[in-house]
């Protein structure tokens, strides 16, 4: 079983999401078009199902706090990303409604709390000029995903949960495939068989040998009756080094290219490193990576925007349209545009980590790694440079995250 393909599935009144981004910088023109026009509309999905789409800021904000909208990937009136969906996520805490939701949740929350994630710092800087100087030991040009996007993020979450680095090769080509919407429903459940029995293996090693990490933690205060089911952990450990890693990545690259394709945002921030907590919240804004997510199902009659979801309707997002809503960023006398680069901008109150209670549980740690990454990199190499014309980049085509699949930079 694959992937349908949008042609196949899609139609003029509801076209097919995700939709792709004819242009790599911009948001798909039907959801600019969709949020212009207000309200919500209709999409299809890979199944050949239809579900509301959601574009305005407000009314996002508004889906994704709804209690009676719920993430149960079990409910069959859910609006799967895949197919695999409901065996391989089902039960996991983050699928799950409150209260049940947040009590399991808080049980990670000071795992990656801004504390703890700020004690990190001085680590992710020298894992960061360890991958700089390797870069500069390589030479000319690199492969920037390779050499640096990957495995800062890896290496951070490795540190964390008490993932071996050295099995990276492993781990991230489960995440690649995990995220990767051309991956068919046979191919998929293996590598989640697969990843399951490394991760198996892995918590049993933890049970019998604890040690100062996650794992251990989770092993020891927060897995029985009144946390998770043991026989869980070893996908949660699979979900949260993926998640941990792969976003982080694709947002490092993607947030790099931008800096080299304006260079007057480069150097802004280059003479003032002081900016790295705001540009990282404006590229979070400009790119969000995250393309097919958010998704809930009513579970009763909500209105949104003025707009009726019945019960075991479906409702999607669009963050990118979100965050490029001319009526929250940009909107302001003397601010630039939404749907252009301010690493100034005060753009916290964007939705690309989601909004409400189920809001990524690792945006403290993507934060400080991003913060710390590109002053940096363009203090220790202020002629970075892209080593391939720009219409070479290679962004990805069909995935829960975008990103690039490769970013040759030389110097």
């Amino acid at each position: 079983m694959t992937t349908t393909t949008p042609e196949a599935v899609g139609t003029a009144d509801a076209p097919f999401f995700p939709a792709p981004r004819s242009c790599p910088f911009s948001a798909p023109p039907r959801h600019t078009e969709f949020r212009e026009a207000g309200g919500l509309h209709q999409v299809t999905i890979w199944d050949g199902s239809r579900h509301w789409l959601a574009t305005r800021h407000a009314d996002i904000r508004a889906v994704l706090a709804h209690p009676a909208l719920s993430a149960d990937v079990r409910n069959p009136d859910f609006p799967l990303v895949h197919s695999n969906q409901p065996e391989h996520e089902g039960g996991l805490f983050l699928r799950l409604d409150d209260p049940e939701h947040a009590r399991l949740r808080q049980m990670l929350t000071k795992e990656f709390s801004v504390k703890r994630t700020r004690a990190m710092r001085e680590k992710l800087l020298e894992i960061t000029d360890e991958l700089i100087d390797g870069m500069l030991a390589k030479g000319g040009p690199v492969d920037f995903i390779q050499d640096f996007a990957l495995p800062l993020p890896s290496r951070a979450i490795c540190l964390i949960l008490g993932v071996p680095y050295e099995d990276h090769d492993l781990f991230q080509r489960h995440a690649n495939a995990g995220t990767d919407l051309d991956v068919g429903h046979e191919e998929r459940a293996r590598l989640q068989h697969e990843a399951f029995a490394y991760y198996s293996a892995l918590v049993e090693r933890k049970r019998r040998e604890p040690a100062d990490d996650m794992i251990s933690r989770l092993l020891a205060d927060h897995t029985g009756p009144d946390g998770f089911a043991l026989e869980m952990l070893p996908v949660l450990v699979g979900i949260l080094v993926g998640a941990g890693h792969e976003t982080t990545a694709n947002m490092l690259g993607l947030g790099t290219v931008a800096l080299l394709l304006n260079p007057d945002q480069r150097d802004r921030l280059r003479e003032r490193p002081e900016l790295a907590p705001s540009a990282a919240e404006e590229m979070l804004r400009y790119w969000s990576i995250v393309s097919t997510d958010p998704r809930r199902v009513a579970l009763e009659d909500v209105e949104i925007g003025g707009h009726l979801i019945r019960k075991g309707e479906g409702v999607i997002v669009s963050l990118i349209a979100g965050n490029r809503d001319p009526r929250v960023f940009g909107a302001g006398e003397g601010e630039c545009p939404a749907d252009t680069l301010d690493i100034g901008r005060n753009a916290r109150n964007h939705v690309a980590f989601g909004f409400g209670s189920h809001q990524c549980l690792g945006q403290n740690l993507a934060r400080v790694e991003m913060q710390v990454a590109w002053p940096r990199l363009f203090e220790r190499i202020p002629d970075l440079r892209l080593a391939v014309a720009e219409v070479q980049l290679d962004f990805k085509k069909n995935s829960i995250v975008y990103g690039l699949t490769s970013l040759p930079v030389t110097w």
